[in-house]
C-alpha cells in the first residue's frame, strides 16, 4: 500500500491469540495482534524515454562513399536503476558509387536557320550536356565535333535588287555619335529608308522592324511595326546627335523593344556603329548587354571602320561571328549596301530575275 510519499509501502505481522484472557477482571490482556511496518523505502526506477528520429543529414560526398546521420531527443532520461537509454545518434555510409562519369548529351537540336539567303551560309546544330561530367569525367566543349556540326547551305548566287520577304522582327541600332559625321549619319538615313523600301511588310506574315538611334541618349524612333509610311516618317525625325557612344544604352533598348515582338517570330538585332564605346567601363557595359539581348534574339554588328578592331566587336554579336559582323570602310558606304545587309541579315530573298553582278 503506498505511503503518501510516492515510493515504498506497508508490511503487516499478524497473529492470533493461542490463549485468550478467561476472565478479563483478573487475567492480562492480550498485546496486539497485528504490526505494520515500512517497506521498500527507495525510489521506484524510471526508464529512458527517446523522442522521434530526425531526416537523415546532407551526404558528406556526392560520390565515392560519404556518411550521413540522424539524431533523436532524450526526453525522459533514466533514474533510480531505470533502464538506460540507446545512443541518441546514428550514422550510414551514402553515395557509394564512382565519382568518375562523363557528361551525358541530349539529342542534336533542329537545324538553324542558314546565315544566309543566298552566296553560301551556313546553318548548324547543336547538343546540350543533360547531364554533366563527375570526378574524372570527360565531357566535348562546347564547339567540339560531339556537339557542334555545320554545313554550308544557299549557295545560290544573289542578285542584285531583291525584296526580304522572311517574317522576322529586325530592329536598326544606328549610331548619330559625334565622331561618325554628318555624311556618315545621312548615309545610314538613306540605307533605312532602303531596307524600309526593299521589306514585305506586314504584321502577319512579312516583317516589322523598329527603330533606335543612339548617341550619349538613346531614342526609339519607332517600336516595332509593319507600317511603311509611319517608319518614314520616324526616319525623318532622326538627328545627329554628334555626341558620345552609348552603345550599351543601345542594346539595353533593342531588349526593352523586343518584348513587343511576334510569339515565334525570328528576331535579328542589327547595330550599325563606327566607334567604340567612350569608356572602358562602357565597353564592359556593351558587352554585357549585348550577352543578354543574345538570349533572345541574333545580334548583329555593322562597323563602318575597319579601324575597329573585329576583337573588340566579335564579344557583342550572335554565333557565328563571321556571319553575323559586317565591315565597310567608311559610313557612308553603308548608303550603297542594302542588298549586301539583306544578304547577311534576311533568310528569304525574293527577287523577278537574276540580274548581272
Amino acid at each position: 500500500n503506498p505511503n503518501g510519499e510516492g515510493n515504498g509501502g506497508q508490511m503487516i505481522y499478524s497473529r492470533t491469540a493461542v490463549s485468550p484472557a478467561q476472565t478479563p477482571e483478573l487475567g492480562a490482556p492480550c498485546p496486539p495482534l497485528a504490526l505494520r511496518v515500512s517497506c521498500n523505502n527507495i525510489p521506484c526506477p524510471v526508464n529512458c524515454k527517446m523522442g522521434d528520429w530526425s531526416e537523415w543529414s546532407t551526404c558528406t560526398k556526392k560520390c565515392d562513399g560519404g556518411m550521413k546521420r540522424r539524431s533523436r531527443n532524450i526526453e525522459t532520461y533514466p533514474a533510480s536503476a531505470g533502464e538506460s537509454c540507446p545512443p541518441d545518434s546514428e550514422e550510414e555510409t551514402c553515395n557509394a558509387m564512382s565519382c568518375d562519369r562523363d557528361c551525358e548529351l541530349n539529342d542534336w537540336s533542329p537545324w538553324r536557320a542558314c546565315t544566309r539567303a543566298c552566296d553560301g551560309g551556313m546553318r548548324w546544330r547543336t547538343r546540350t550536356v543533360k547531364r554533366g561530367a563527375r570526378g574524372g569525367g570527360k565531357c566535348a566543349k562546347k564547339f567540339a565535333k560531339a556537339r557542334y556540326h555545320t554545313e554550308k547551305c544557299n549557295s545560290d548566287p544573289c542578285p542584285r535588287n531583291a525584296t526580304c520577304i522572311a517574317k522576322m522582327d529586325l530592329i536598326l541600332m544606328i549610331d548619330s555619335s559625334g565622331s561618325m559625321g554628318e555624311s556618315g549619319f545621312k548615309a545610314q538615313r538613306k540605307a533605312v529608308l532602303g531596307l524600309i523600301d526593299s521589306a514585305h511588310l506586314n504584321n502577319e506574315t512579312g516583317m516589322q522592324i523598329g527603330l533606335i538611334a543612339y548617341s550619349k541618349a538613346v531614342h526609339v524612333l519607332s517600336s516595332l511595326s509593319a507600317n511603311k509610311a509611319d517608319l518614314v516618317k520616324a526616319v525623318g525625325t532622326m538627328k545627329f546627335d554628334a555626341w558620345t557612344t552609348n552603345t550599351g544604352g543601345a542594346l539595353r533598348t533593342a531588349a526593352v523593344m523586343l518584348q513587343g515582338s511576334r510569339k515565334g517570330v525570328a528576331s535579328v538585332c542589327q547595330l550599325w556603329t563606327d566607334g567604340r564605346p567612350s569608356r572602358p567601363s562602357s565597353r564592359l557595359d556593351a558587352i554585357g548587354s549585348a550577352e543578354d539581348l543574345r538570349r533572345t534574339c541574333r545580334v548583329m554588328v555593322v562597323s563602318l571602320r575597319p579601324a575597329m578592331p573585329e576583337s573588340f566587336i566579335t564579344p557583342w554579336v550572335s554565333h557565328p561571328h563571321s556571319a553575323n559582323l559586317i565591315t565597310l570602310k567608311h559610313p557612308t558606304e553603308i548608303a550603297d549596301k542594302v542588298q549586301q545587309l539583306w544578304q547577311a541579315t534576311c533568310p528569304a530573298l525574293q527577287w523577278t530575275a537574276t540580274l548581272p553582278r
